[in-house]
Order: C-alpha cells, then structure tokens, then sequence
C-alpha cells in the first residue's frame, strides 16, 4: 500500500533548497569518470548454454539453480486488431515473482539544501561500464542473500529502527513488455541521523535534485530508475 506521510514536507524542502543546492553536474561527472577508471570490471556476451548456475528446465525455460531471482519463459498474446501493430505473437518474457526495491536515501544541509545519494552501480549490460543510480537497487533474492554473498549497500537505512523519515514508498511496475506482471518498491528515505550508514561511500556521492535534472539531459549517464523514483516529487 502507497504511504506518503512526509511527502508534502519534503516537498516544501525541496523548494526551499533550490537557492542554494548546487547546479553543476561536473563535479559528480569527474567523480564517476574516476571511479570508471580505477574499478576492474568486465563483462562478455556468451552463449545460455555456457551460463554457470542456470539451465533450462522441461518446458525449456530458463531458470537459477536456487529458483530465485529471475526465469526466462514464452508469452502467447492475443489483442483486438486495434491495440497493437499485430493482433497475436509469441515471445520470450522474464518473469520474478517478488520484485525489487529501489530506494532513494536524502538529507539537508545548511550548505547545499536537500542531496540524494546516488550510486555508481557497475551492471553487465551498462553502456560505460558505470551508470548512476538510486542508493539502493536490489531485487528481494539479492536481498535475501540467494547468491550467498553480500547483502546490498545500503539496505541498512531502510531496516533502521530510528534517524530515518520514509517520505513515500509505493509500488511502481516494471516495463510489460519484457517483465510479466512485474512491481517494484520504490522509496524516498530521509535521513535524520547519518550515522545509520554503515556501507563504504566510495561508491555513492551526493547529488542535488538540479544536477540529477541535468545529468538526465546526457546520453547514458543516469539509470532509469532513479527518474522513477524521483516522478512523484
């Protein structure tokens, strides 16, 4: 359920921020071109037959060894002539029967007003390498662990018990057309007490809400999620 018990004040401290939040984006670009240089990360195309913990069950579907995260399954679709360029066709489709949380954490300073954090998340299929996105981006299995490694940075400030202020969280669907029946949790968090970070900040930096304006006006730099989140400010 949509709950949004601070939304109109933070809004108000959007507002008055404005004056004094910075404008320029170059710092933050400068910042991820030297992340994007010091980090080693690499990602090739391979075959689905050469993909170490995912096989193809009897119907051919594709699915991880732990039956989480995401499947690969086939769709058949049947429309009026009106709907689409065609009234039927098959297709592949993803399909995650839990979603993801996607989480924008925020704070004031008497300096630069309300910031958002924003994370230079390394993703296999990112165009750079690097691309900027919400504080926290993690799907549920991520969350409980099923690869067996690390929880996701910064899921701490939306477990605390106290210093945090949800300003909204509602569930916003993924794209149709690719995901089946897909939401995800999107959150704004307000920080009261900064000491409830305890993930490394050298992949995160602060950001205005006009330098995210202006980053989402250059090719490839920020990820989509974090314009979603951002919608209902």
């Amino acid at each position: 359920m949509a709950e949004r018990a601070h939304l109109d004040w933070f809004r108000e401290r959007i507002a008055a921020s404005l004056p004094i939040e910075p404008k320029d984006p170059a710092p933050i670009l400068a910042w991820c071109d030297a992340l994007r240089n010091s980090i080693q990360f690499k990602a090739d195309l391979i075959g689905l037959d050469q993909v170490r913990d995912w096989a193809r069950d009897g119907q051919g579907n594709v699915r991880h060894k732990s039956g989480q995260f995401f499947g690969i399954e086939g769709v058949r679709i049947e429309s009026a002539s009106d709907l689409r360029e065609v009234k039927s066709w098959d297709q592949p489709i993803y399909t995650q029967l839990d979603g993801g949380l996607l989480g924008l954490v925020a704070r004031e300073t008497a300096r630069s007003g309300v910031e958002f954090l924003l994370h230079a998340k390394a993703e296999p299929g990112n165009i750079g390498i690097l691309q900027l996105g919400p504080t926290i981006q993690s799907t549920w299995s991520n969350i409980r662990r099923a690869h067996t490694g690390k929880l996701p940075p910064m899921i701490e400030v939306l477990t605390a018990k106290a210093g945090v202020r949800i300003v909204y969280r509602a569930e916003h669907n993924e794209e149709g057309g690719r995901f089946w029946q897909k939401s995800n949790e999107n959150v704004v968090a307000f920080l009261d007490d900064e000491g409830v970070i305890e993930t490394d900040m050298r992949m995160f930096c602060w950001s205005s809400l006009t330098q995210i304006k202006e980053l989402a006006l250059m090719d490839n730099v920020l990820n989509p999620f974090v314009k979603t989140i951002l919608a209902p400010l």
